[in-house]
This record gives C-alpha cells, sequence and structure tokens, in this order.
C-alpha cells in the first residue's frame, strides 16, 4: 500500500493488460481512472476496485476521439487537481493483416487505436504534468513495432512502431522536466487481443504465452521507481517461441 495515493489513468482499462493494472494499483491505493468503450467491462473491473476498497470511476469513449479525451481529462483533473501516471493501453488489431487484404479502414482504426488515442491521451495530460513538473507516461507498445513481424499485421506493426518512436520523442522533449516516458515491448501476451487473429491460437498455444498479470506488474514497477530514474523502453517475451507459422495467412505468389 502506498502512503500516498497517485492519480492513475489507464487506457483499455476493461480487459486484458489494462484490467490487471488497474487492479493493481487499486490493491496499491492508488485512484484509478480506467478508459474504454464497452461500459460492462469498465463496471466489472470498478466494482473488482471497489470491492476490495480501492477507488476506481470510469469514462466510456472512443481514445481516438479529441473532444471525449479533452472533457475526460478535464473532469479527472477537476476532481483529483492532478494525474501522476498515464498508462496508454487502448489498442487493437484488424483480421486483415497482410499487405494485399488489408483495408484502408483496416489501417484508420488500428491507427486510431493504438497511436491517435495515445497521442492525444498524452496531450491532454502534459499541462498537468508540466505543472507539477512531474509524471510518468507509460505506453504500451508491441515488439511488433521493432521489425516487421507478419503474425502481428501490416497496420499493428506500423501503429506499434509509431508508438515506440513518439515515446523516445517525448523523453527528448521532455529531458529538462521531472515527466518521463516508457515504451513497454511486449510479446505475445494471452490477452482477448488474440481472439481476433485470423487464427485464433490454440488454448496450448496460448498457455505459453506471457501472462497479462506480469506486464501489469512491470507497469506497477516503472511506477515505483524514484523520480530521478526513468526506463525509456522495456521488452517483455515469453520465456519459450512458440511456431507461428501455420497461423499466417499470407497472400499467393
Amino acid at each position: 500500500m502506498n502512503q500516498t495515493s497517485r492519480i492513475v489513468v489507464i487506457t483499455g482499462g476493461g480487459s486484458g493488460i489494462g484490467l490487471d493494472a488497474s487492479v493493481r494499483f487499486g490493491q496499491l491505493g492508488d485512484k484509478v481512472i480506467i478508459i474504454g468503450r464497452t461500459e460492462s467491462k469498465l463496471k466489472d473491473v470498478q466494482s473488482r476496485i471497489q470491492n476490495n476498497g480501492g477507488e476506481c470511476i470510469y469514462f466510456t469513449g472512443d481514445v481516438a476521439d479529441p473532444k471525449f479525451v479533452n472533457e475526460s481529462t478535464n473532469e479527472i483533473i477537476k476532481k483529483y487537481k492532478n494525474i501522476d501516471i498515464l498508462v496508454n493501453n487502448a489498442g487493437h488489431s484488424s483480421k486483415n493483416r497482410n499487405t494485399e487484404n488489408t483495408t484502408l479502414e483496416d489501417v484508420v482504426n488500428v491507427f486510431n487505436s493504438n497511436l491517435l488515442g495515445t497521442v492525444l491521451f498524452t496531450q491532454a495530460v502534459l499541462p498537468s504534468m508540466k505543472k507539477a513538473n512531474q509524471g510518468l507516461i507509460v505506453n504500451v507498445s508491441s515488439v511488433a513495432g521493432l521489425s516487421g513481424s507478419l503474425i502481428a499485421g501490416l497496420s499493428y506493426g506500423a501503429a506499434k512502431a509509431g508508438v515506440i518512436n513518439f515515446t523516445e520523442y517525448l523523453n527528448a522533449e521532455l529531458k529538462n522536466t521531472m515527466i518521463k516516458a516508457t515504451a513497454i515491448m511486449p510479446g505475445e501476451v494471452n490477452t482477448p487481443i488474440m481472439d481476433n487473429r485470423p487464427v485464433v491460437p490454440s488454448d496450448n498455444s496460448r498457455a505459453t504465452m506471457a501472462k497479462s498479470a506480469d506486464v501489469a506488474e512491470t507497469i506497477v514497477f516503472l511506477a515505483s521507481l524514484s523520480s530521478t530514474t526513468s526506463i525509456h523502453a522495456m521488452t517483455i517475451m515469453p520465456n519459450k517461441l512458440r511456431d507461428t507459422s501455420a497461423e499466417l495467412i499470407l497472400p499467393e505468389d
């Protein structure tokens, strides 16, 4: 339990890594604000935190909608005065993943949730963090953003590469402040996003993937560091790498 409650905003807080991170921060006594598109999921997470004695509120909306982002951030700051930690975790992928079957709609939607939402929420919270001259921004990217990944696909990998570059840019821009940013780059994590793959991994395959609770614990660790220490990037991988070749859908030669 932290001696002082922190104000923690987590996008994509209704499932997977965001859910586990929200619950862990709630257990530590932090005030948790979760953002997502599905109210029923957000309510479930809120209940879990509150039933454990924690404090949680939620906002339902699209992280790529500037009006929603600004209005929700303003309400959070009005209620809590500041934001200490922002976890940009919202994101999804599309069923279409190779160059020939990926549509414009696929690209726009994946970039919106993964990259644009990350930029918009960061822009919204930065004035508050600058005023306090402190804050942590954790951007959940992917190893797919480090190099082209056939299993992750065109849109997702490119969007996550943008998240990594954006995080590097933030640290360069904010180098004379006490605000820090970290890009987390997980490999395969057993979360609901796996259900949207063109070929859904088997239960046996998912059992070998990294656990979302471990990624959440990494985010909590980043938030535990002293204000003078910053980790700019972290890669989190399953201990055993599996063969995904049978799950690839590629265009014919």
